[in-house]
């Protein structure tokens, strides 16, 4: 298990790595890097494969995501870690908050280069379904895999940890709704919050045990 000295700086990289990025968004440094990505996913667009991208990022919305994790806290707290529940809710609930704050913040306009195939709401850095997926999936089925005994379906949860968040991210920009930066953004900053509050039970126990 991660420590509070192990985890701490990881968490501080993940930031510093978002704030890096973040400027150069705001130089338009990457822009002509997002553009040629975009026009190369644009490329290999399929029916089938569009499919697809359209259930990541619709498991992505926040119309699914809150049930999902009220839902989830619902199950740690019947599984006998109301602790977890706890810390799962308020990370869900500030990293929306976190979200809602960040995009009018860069003011970031939605791309145009290649034709949109899902639904977008405002600006478009950092992306929501990005940032909130490490949180809302990646912490919550990491704390659901801890909770459970079962082998196969403790390794089932932490793949889909893994999995469902860059997938989700991935769908954004080849829906035609993202940069690839906003989404590569998203994600630092989604992992980093989600490490943050990883810290909080260590640190509760650490200053019990003193």
């Amino acid at each position: 298990m991660l420590t509070r000295r192990s985890l701490t700086p990881a968490t501080l990289a993940l930031f510093g790595i978002f704030a890096v990025l973040s400027v150069l968004v705001v130089l338009g440094a990457v822009t002509p890097y997002d553009e040629s990505a975009m026009r190369w996913l644009g490329a290999l667009r399929t029916p089938a494969l569009t499919n697809v991208m359209l259930f990541f990022t619709f498991i992505g919305n926040g119309l699914i995501e809150v049930p999902l994790a009220l839902l989830a806290a619902w199950v740690l707290w019947r599984l006998g870690r109301p602790r977890c529940a706890k810390r799962y809710a308020f990370a869900a609930l500030s990293a929306e908050a976190v979200y809602a704050l960040a995009k009018p913040l860069f003011h970031r306009e939605r791309p145009r280069i290649i034709e949109r195939l899902a639904d977008a709401g405002w600006y478009s850095y950092p992306s929501g379904h990005a940032m909130l997926a490490p949180v809302i999936y990646g912490f919550g089925l990491i704390l659901l895999a801890k909770s459970v005994r079962h082998r196969a379906v403790r390794m089932a949860l932490l793949m889909l940890a893994v999995t469902l968040p860059p997938m989700i991210a991935l769908s954004r920009v080849y829906l035609g709704v993202h940069y690839p930066s906003d989404v590569v953004g998203a994600l630092f900053l989604g992992n980093a919050w989600l490490l943050l509050w990883s810290e909080v039970p260590d640190d509760l126990r650490t200053a019990a045990a003193g």
